[in-house]
Protein backbone atom coordinates (compact mmCIF):
# COMPACT_ATOMS: atom_id res chain seq x y z
CA UNK A 1 0.00 0.00 0.00
CA UNK A 2 3.09 2.72 0.98
CA UNK A 3 4.25 1.57 -2.46
CA UNK A 4 1.47 2.53 -4.46
CA UNK A 5 0.85 6.00 -2.53
CA UNK A 6 4.38 7.26 -3.31
CA UNK A 7 3.84 6.32 -6.65
CA UNK A 8 0.44 7.90 -6.91
CA UNK A 9 2.27 10.99 -5.12
CA UNK A 10 5.08 11.01 -7.62
CA UNK A 11 5.82 14.45 -9.19
CA UNK A 12 5.01 13.77 -13.26
CA UNK A 13 5.47 16.26 -16.04
CA UNK A 14 3.49 16.69 -18.85
CA UNK A 15 5.63 15.93 -22.00
CA UNK A 16 4.98 15.93 -25.70
CA UNK A 17 6.77 14.08 -28.31
CA UNK A 18 5.98 12.77 -31.67
CA UNK A 19 6.39 8.81 -32.68
CA UNK A 20 7.04 7.06 -35.83
CA UNK A 21 2.96 6.03 -36.82
CA UNK A 22 3.58 2.35 -36.71
CA UNK A 23 5.32 2.24 -33.08
CA UNK A 24 2.22 4.06 -32.48
CA UNK A 25 0.09 1.38 -33.34
CA UNK A 26 2.47 -1.86 -31.86
CA UNK A 27 2.67 0.34 -28.37
CA UNK A 28 -1.49 0.72 -28.69
CA UNK A 29 -1.15 -2.78 -29.43
CA UNK A 30 0.54 -3.72 -26.26
CA UNK A 31 -1.62 -1.61 -24.00
CA UNK A 32 -4.99 -3.39 -25.32
CA UNK A 33 -2.54 -6.85 -24.51
CA UNK A 34 -1.87 -5.45 -21.09
CA UNK A 35 -4.80 -4.20 -20.55
CA UNK A 36 -3.06 -0.74 -19.18
CA UNK A 37 -3.10 2.95 -20.68
CA UNK A 38 -1.01 4.80 -23.11
CA UNK A 39 0.76 6.20 -20.60
CA UNK A 40 1.51 3.41 -17.84
CA UNK A 41 3.26 1.42 -20.52
CA UNK A 42 5.29 4.56 -21.89
CA UNK A 43 6.55 5.22 -18.16
CA UNK A 44 7.25 1.54 -17.64
CA UNK A 45 9.28 1.39 -21.02
CA UNK A 46 11.03 4.22 -19.90
CA UNK A 47 11.82 3.64 -16.24
CA UNK A 48 13.57 0.33 -17.77
CA UNK A 49 15.23 1.52 -20.05
CA UNK A 50 16.73 4.51 -17.88
CA UNK A 51 16.94 2.55 -14.43
CA UNK A 52 18.17 -0.78 -15.62
CA UNK A 53 18.36 -1.57 -19.18
CA UNK A 54 20.88 1.58 -19.73
CA UNK A 55 23.00 0.75 -16.18
CA UNK A 56 23.39 -2.70 -17.02
CA UNK A 57 25.23 -2.00 -19.94
CA UNK A 58 27.24 0.63 -18.99
CA UNK A 59 28.53 -2.65 -16.27
CA UNK A 60 29.26 -4.63 -19.00
CA UNK A 61 26.41 -6.98 -18.27
CA UNK A 62 25.32 -9.37 -21.63
CA UNK A 63 22.56 -11.31 -22.61
CA UNK A 64 22.00 -14.23 -24.55
CA UNK A 65 20.00 -16.47 -25.68
CA UNK A 66 18.21 -18.50 -22.93
CA UNK A 67 19.21 -22.14 -24.22
CA UNK A 68 22.66 -21.48 -24.78
CA UNK A 69 22.81 -20.30 -21.26
CA UNK A 70 21.72 -23.03 -19.88
CA UNK A 71 23.53 -25.31 -22.17
CA UNK A 72 26.82 -22.95 -20.87
CA UNK A 73 25.83 -23.18 -17.03
CA UNK A 74 24.64 -27.41 -17.04
CA UNK A 75 28.20 -28.07 -18.86
CA UNK A 76 30.49 -26.28 -15.74
CA UNK A 77 30.65 -28.88 -13.10
CA UNK A 78 29.16 -28.00 -9.59
CA UNK A 79 32.50 -27.22 -8.18
CA UNK A 80 33.54 -24.86 -10.83
CA UNK A 81 30.31 -22.93 -10.65
CA UNK A 82 30.72 -22.35 -6.32
CA UNK A 83 34.13 -21.39 -7.16
CA UNK A 84 32.77 -18.64 -9.42
CA UNK A 85 29.84 -17.81 -7.37
CA UNK A 86 32.55 -16.90 -4.35
CA UNK A 87 35.03 -15.17 -6.21
CA UNK A 88 34.05 -13.30 -9.06
CA UNK A 89 30.71 -13.85 -9.39
CA UNK A 90 30.56 -12.01 -5.56
CA UNK A 91 32.67 -9.11 -6.63
CA UNK A 92 30.88 -8.23 -9.66
CA UNK A 93 27.70 -8.10 -7.71
CA UNK A 94 29.43 -6.25 -5.58
CA UNK A 95 29.86 -3.55 -7.98
CA UNK A 96 27.02 -4.21 -9.25
CA UNK A 97 25.45 -3.13 -6.59
CA UNK A 98 27.86 0.05 -5.63
CA UNK A 99 27.24 1.16 -9.46
CA UNK A 100 23.31 1.12 -8.83
CA UNK A 101 22.90 1.96 -5.12
CA UNK A 102 25.91 3.53 -4.18
CA UNK A 103 26.16 1.07 -1.14
CA UNK A 104 25.27 -2.33 0.02
CA UNK A 105 22.98 -3.60 2.31
CA UNK A 106 20.22 -6.79 2.63
CA UNK A 107 17.53 -4.26 0.89
CA UNK A 108 19.70 -2.99 -2.17
CA UNK A 109 21.06 -6.66 -3.15
CA UNK A 110 17.41 -7.78 -2.58
CA UNK A 111 15.97 -5.22 -4.87
CA UNK A 112 18.83 -6.23 -7.65
CA UNK A 113 18.21 -9.84 -7.36
CA UNK A 114 14.35 -9.02 -7.86
CA UNK A 115 15.41 -7.04 -10.76
CA UNK A 116 17.69 -9.14 -12.32
CA UNK A 117 14.98 -11.72 -11.90
CA UNK A 118 12.16 -9.99 -13.79
CA UNK A 119 14.66 -8.76 -16.42
CA UNK A 120 15.11 -11.81 -17.72
CA UNK A 121 11.67 -13.29 -17.18
CA UNK A 122 12.22 -15.35 -14.26
CA UNK A 123 9.79 -15.71 -11.91
CA UNK A 124 10.66 -14.00 -8.25
CA UNK A 125 8.35 -14.17 -5.13
CA UNK A 126 9.45 -13.03 -1.75
CA UNK A 127 6.95 -13.84 1.34
CA UNK A 128 7.28 -14.02 5.13
CA UNK A 129 7.29 -17.40 6.49
CA UNK A 130 7.32 -17.82 10.73
CA UNK A 131 9.13 -14.00 10.58
CA UNK A 132 11.74 -15.11 8.18
CA UNK A 133 12.16 -14.06 4.36
CA UNK A 134 11.78 -16.48 1.75
CA UNK A 135 12.87 -16.36 -1.79
CA UNK A 136 10.73 -18.50 -4.24
CA UNK A 137 12.48 -18.84 -7.52
CA UNK A 138 10.56 -20.26 -10.73
CA UNK A 139 13.00 -20.38 -13.84
CA UNK A 140 14.58 -22.74 -16.97
CA UNK A 141 17.93 -21.64 -17.07
CA UNK A 142 19.05 -25.32 -16.00
CA UNK A 143 20.16 -26.63 -12.94
CA UNK A 144 23.72 -25.03 -12.46
CA UNK A 145 22.16 -21.23 -12.41
CA UNK A 146 21.01 -21.60 -9.07
CA UNK A 147 24.12 -22.55 -7.87
CA UNK A 148 25.29 -19.80 -8.63
CA UNK A 149 23.00 -17.34 -7.35
CA UNK A 150 22.53 -19.01 -3.96
CA UNK A 151 26.08 -18.89 -3.72
CA UNK A 152 26.57 -15.46 -4.95
CA UNK A 153 23.75 -14.55 -2.53
CA UNK A 154 25.68 -16.41 0.42
CA UNK A 155 28.97 -14.64 -0.15
CA UNK A 156 27.18 -10.92 -0.57
CA UNK A 157 24.58 -11.48 2.26
CA UNK A 158 27.44 -12.37 4.75
CA UNK A 159 29.28 -9.11 4.27
CA UNK A 160 26.06 -7.40 5.68
CA UNK A 161 25.64 -9.95 8.31
CA UNK A 162 23.10 -12.24 6.84
CA UNK A 163 23.01 -15.78 4.65
CA UNK A 164 20.89 -17.86 3.08
CA UNK A 165 19.54 -21.04 4.93
CA UNK A 166 17.41 -23.95 4.04
CA UNK A 167 18.02 -23.79 0.58
CA UNK A 168 16.05 -26.51 -1.67
CA UNK A 169 16.59 -26.99 -5.45
CA UNK A 170 14.38 -28.55 -8.31
CA UNK A 171 14.97 -28.60 -12.05
CA UNK A 172 12.66 -25.47 -12.34
CA UNK A 173 12.84 -23.63 -9.03
CA UNK A 174 14.85 -22.91 -5.97
CA UNK A 175 13.83 -20.90 -2.91
CA UNK A 176 15.64 -20.01 0.20
CA UNK A 177 15.36 -18.27 3.11
CA UNK A 178 17.38 -15.03 4.58
CA UNK A 179 18.66 -14.96 8.09
CA UNK A 180 20.43 -12.47 10.37
CA UNK A 181 24.01 -14.35 11.32
CA UNK A 182 23.75 -13.55 14.55
CA UNK A 183 20.00 -15.08 15.01
CA UNK A 184 21.67 -18.70 14.44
Amino acid sequence: MIAQEKQLLKKTDNVSIRIDSDLSSKLHEKCIEQKISLNTLINHLLEKQVNWHELTAEMGWVSMFRSTFRELFDSIPKENIEKIAETTGTSDLKNSLNYLYGYIDLDSILDLFKKRCLSTNVQYREIMVNGVRKIIIQHDLGKNWPLLIVGQMNSILNEVGYRTLNEEYNKLGFSFEIVKTEDL
